[in-house]
């Protein structure tokens, strides 16, 4: 199900508006859960990590991009530490139009993707946010394996196709 939904609207050429998705991320989910927002947030992050997750680095960025999180960067990884950048379009026009907004759904799938590579307790946090960028650190605890960890299967990542004009075969008029 998860796999053929991904696809389903990952590739569907007609985009959501940006107007629903921030009246639910934005307006609607805040006013629902109140104080506790950021902490749901952050395990609704790790839900949807479980139900999407992915198989690489690569295939995680795509799958930012896709969802409308912004853009992924991976600074740096280390067996125990992975720092990642969120920046991007996104990032930038929620910070400038929300006074507090919360980037704890993304963190919280980081923390997620972090556990069904490693099979091991994984936590996130956001070390660094501006209104251009924030930097999510996840630490991945080796000491704490999952017992019985069976990470689910990868989704099989859309990627847009893209046209190249030198092989068009379109005839020119």
């Amino acid at each position: 199900m998860t796999n053929a939904f991904y696809s389903q609207f990952a590739g569907n050429s007609i985009k959501t508006s940006i107007l629903s998705v921030e009246i639910l991320r934005d307006a609607l989910l805040p006013n629902l859960l109140g104080d506790e927002s950021s902490g749901i947030l952050y395990w609704a992050g790790k839900d949807l990590a479980r139900q999407f997750p992915t198989s690489s680095t690569e295939d995680l960025i795509a799958f930012f991009e896709q969802a409308g999180w912004g853009h992924l960067v991976l600074v740096k990884a280390t067996n125990d530490l992975i720092t990642y950048d969120l920046v991007g379009e996104p990032v930038a026009r929620r910070s400038a139009t929300i006074k507090n907004p919360d980037f704890m759904l993304e963190t919280g799938f980081l923390a997620e993707q972090a556990v069904q590579h490693s099979g091991c307790i994984s936590e996130a946090k956001i070390i660094f946010q501006n209104r251009m960028r924030l930097r999510i650190a996840v630490t991945v605890d080796h000491q704490q394996p999952i017992s019985n960890h069976d990470p689910e299967t990868p989704i099989e990542i859309v990627h847009p196709r893209v046209e190249d004009p030198e092989t068009d075969d379109t005839p020119e008029s």
